[in-house]
């Protein structure tokens, strides 16, 4: 007598902000040498209930959460890449996984890039990243990341993937300078910065901040035409203060 053959098959089918569900499809096969069994195959939904984050190789993990022992982790080796709702779109090697992550971009610091879960507190990838220029300018509304896979060969992302941010510079009431972005189905969201100010000929530049006061090493330039045709009451309020050293709601105007 032949003993049944037993094989279990995993599927990742969706994610949530805190979770992960999975498919297994389960098939017993009761071969005999004098008869045969038709194969019995059991289909299982399992929702997993953890933390999503980055490791240190740009690459997307779950770990779950268990009641007893140390949590199992989950590494996601395909690749990714962002939608046109700014969503991170991922993809296993064989392509039969394909999940979607919905979440907004926060720009923590000047080589990391954060992409928060939506209605989580604890789920974030923060991925190391390189600004593909440091110098930007309002009129293309993007912001330009190079991504690498650290300190390995990896088959998350090739060498060199570029990451785009799509948004549009808006001034607040008190010259505070945000980035807002759209993520589809009415949803925009802002990203909010300081700002060092400096005046050149014929332009005004800002070194921007994170929420820290914390230079990102990234620079707004904004000719005097665009600050005029765009927003003009800003661009008489800024020139008022070109002499003076000066904050407010994080603008500085050095001397």
């Amino acid at each position: 007598m032949l003993s049944p053959k037993n094989t279990l098959r995993k599927r990742f089918i969706a994610v949530e902000s805190d979770s992960l569900v999975i498919e297994t499809i389960q098939t017993i096969e009761g071969d005999t040498l004098r008869s045969r069994v038709s194969p019995d195959t059991k289909l299982r939904i399992l929702k997993l209930k953890g933390t999503w984050h980055a490791n240190d190789y740009n690459e997307l993990c779950f770990e779950v959460t268990l009641r007893k022992g140390p949590p199992e982790t989950y590494t996601f080796k395909g690749s990714w890449k962002l939608n046109n709702n700014q969503q991170i779109e991922y993809t296993s090697e064989d392509g039969r996984d394909r999940l979607t992550f919905k979440g907004y971009w926060n720009i923590s610091s000047a080589n990391r890039l954060v992409y928060i879960l939506e209605g989580s507190s604890t789920s974030r990838f923060e991925f190391k990243v390189q600004l593909e220029s440091p110098t930007i300018y309002p009129k293309k509304g993007e912001i330009r990341y190079r991504i690498g896979v650290g300190m390995r060969q990896s088959r998350l992302t090739a060498p060199g993937q570029i990451i785009i941010l799509y948004g549009e510079w808006k001034f607040g009431r008190n010259l505070g300078l945000s980035f807002q972005m759209d993520y589809g189905q009415g949803k925009l969201r802002v990203i909010e910065f300081g700002a060092e100010v400096t005046f050149g000929r014929n332009k005004v530049i800002f070194a921007l901040k994170n929420e820290f006061g914390e230079p990102l090493g990234i620079t707004l330039t904004m000719t005097h035409k665009f600050l005029k045709a765009h927003d003009a009451q800003v661009f008489i309020r800024l020139k008022s203060r070109q002499k003076e050293q000066t904050i407010e709601a994080g603008i500085t105007i050095p001397f």
